[in-house]
């Protein structure tokens, strides 16, 4: 039985990114053209066989990314903690 995780890390000061939407306008000149944004892709998710690899996975983030802190004084399991979460693919 294959038992796979999946590692979900939130990260700040991430730069925005063009990303087409896949749909088509219309350009002043009237050609066709795919629709861009700028796009902000602040949530990193990976497939990890185990903890091991979790902890060498959360090193390699730690060292490009900066990992958000829970904000909300509502949400007390959350607040004031690294947003990372780990659970279980079937």
């Amino acid at each position: 039985m294959n038992k796979f995780l999946r590692l979900t890390v939130h990260v700040t000061d991430v730069q925005k990114k063009d990303a087409q939407t896949g749909r088509r306008i219309k350009t002043a000149k009237g050609k066709m053209q795919f629709e861009t944004k700028r796009k902000i892709f602040n949530t990193l998710s990976f497939m990890v066989k185990d903890q091991d690899e979790i902890n060498k996975t959360l090193a390699e983030i730690r060292k490009e990314y900066t990992i958000a802190i829970g904000q909300d004084p509502n949400k007390k399991d959350k607040y004031g903690k690294e947003l990372i979460n780990i659970s279980y693919i079937k």
